[in-house]
């Protein structure tokens, strides 16, 4: 999957902030007023293109942003993905396009961040459609509290655990409402110049025995010149009560360009 991400960059001098935002390499861009504070992320464009014997071509976008203020800290996530391929009608005898995947999602998060020390509240809301998936729509929404327990310049790890509720659908059109309690972990860590290892991890507990989800995200960006970098990404989510016979585990791999401006 060939991927054209942007990645936007922030001030070289590797300091952090006084609320323990890590600097330095991090996203920023400085917006017009003072008060509305830095933004800044990644956004990735894929495209997948198979012929021959088996004929497919896939779409797949992936974008986060940061947006950093004096007492808050925003971070956004939209992911989509369609892939349609040439399959065999058995009753024309032709190979017709169809849609063999479809998934999009948006997650909203938002941070207050106290006066003394690395620890915030934060809001949180997602939602995810999978015309494929265990599960056709999964939403949620969680408050709770966040630590920045560690962090070295660029690198920090993060903490977070609240409780909330979800909402499922499954494809046969089964739906389900309860509490959850979530908990995520969220590392970045540089491993050489121009390099740095990114995991996150995120669950959603359900607290009255449906199901339970769990996302995990690993990423290598490592800069090939200038502006220019190459990352690997894997993507593992969880659902730990499928409907019928389907799996519990998807997965994702990607290889993709990155621009940083």
């Amino acid at each position: 999957m060939a991927v054209i991400p942007v990645y936007a960059e922030g001030d070289a001098d590797g300091n952090s902030d006084s609320d323990g935002v890590a600097a330095g390499d991090s996203p920023t861009f400085q917006l017009p007023l003072d008060f509305l504070g830095t933004i800044g992320g990644d956004i990735e464009l894929g495209l997948l293109v198979n012929t021959g014997n088996t004929e497919a071509h896939a779409i797949r976008i992936n974008s986060e942003l940061q947006h950093e203020m004096e007492y808050f800290r925003n971070k956004y996530q939209l992911y989509g993905r369609i892939q349609r391929s040439k399959v065999l009608n058995p009753v024309t005898q032709h190979n017709d396009n169809v849609t063999t995947a479809k998934r999009y999602g948006i997650t909203g998060q938002s941070n207050y961040k106290f006066l003394v020390g690395r620890q915030s509240v934060f809001g949180r809301g997602a939602y995810l459609y999978d015309k494929f998936g265990a599960f056709r729509v999964q939403s949620s929404l969680a408050v709770g509290y966040a630590n920045r327990v560690y962090e070295m310049q660029t690198n920090y790890i993060d903490l977070e655990t609240g409780p909330g509720f979800a909402h499922q659908r499954s494809s046969s059109g089964v739906t389900n409402t309860g509490l959850i309690w979530f908990l995520a972990f969220n590392l970045e860590q540089k491993i050489y110049e121009g390099s740095s290892f990114r995991q996150t991890f995120e669950g959603s507990v359900s607290l009255d025995g449906a199901n339970s989800t769990f996302v995990s995200r690993s990423s290598i960006t490592s800069q090939l010149f200038d502006k220019l970098s190459m990352r690997f990404s894997f993507v593992a989510r969880h659902n730990s009560r499928p409907e019928g016979n389907l799996k519990t585990m998807d997965t994702e791999t990607a290889a993709s360009l990155v621009y940083t401006f």
